[in-house]
């Protein structure tokens, strides 16, 4: 009986041993290029908590029967009750009949609100400068 045994997969064969690290130093020599590539782009920013808000408030609105501004909140009457939107310490606050509250925005600088005879009118400023102006 002969000793030794001839296997098709005894290892690596010289060729496949390059092919492997040609592989391998292609990828090493093009990620330097991807990475500056993505490092160039730059990124939109999105205000999603100002698009949130937006519906938010419009939905409100639409629902509501009186409108009052005082100070820093919006106060909007509706059968669910009485729905405030505040600002307290660079954030927007709703509340519903004065309890709990959600978040709704953060970074913001300025809650400006103002009212007239025909209409609110609510300016944001901050991360996304906003103005809304509501109908009574």
């Amino acid at each position: 009986m002969n000793g030794s045994k001839k296997y098709a997969a005894d290892g690596f064969t010289f060729m496949e041993m390059l092919l492997s690290l040609m592989t391998a130093a292609l990828i090493m020599a093009v990620m330097p290029a991807v990475i500056a590539l993505f490092q160039t782009l730059e990124l939109q920013e999105d205000y999603y908590d100002t698009d949130i808000f937006t519906l938010d408030i419009m939905e409100t609105y639409k629902s509501s029967r009186k409108i009052e501004a005082a100070g820093t909140a919006v106060h909007f009457t509706t059968d669910r009750g009485k729905i405030t939107y505040r600002y307290s310490n660079g954030r927007i606050i709703k509340s519903i009949e004065d309890e709990g509250f959600v978040t709704l925005m953060f970074n913001i600088e300025e809650f400006i609100t103002a009212e007239t005879k025909e209409a609110v009118s609510l300016e944001l400023k901050g991360a996304a400068d906003e103005t809304f102006i509501f109908k009574k």
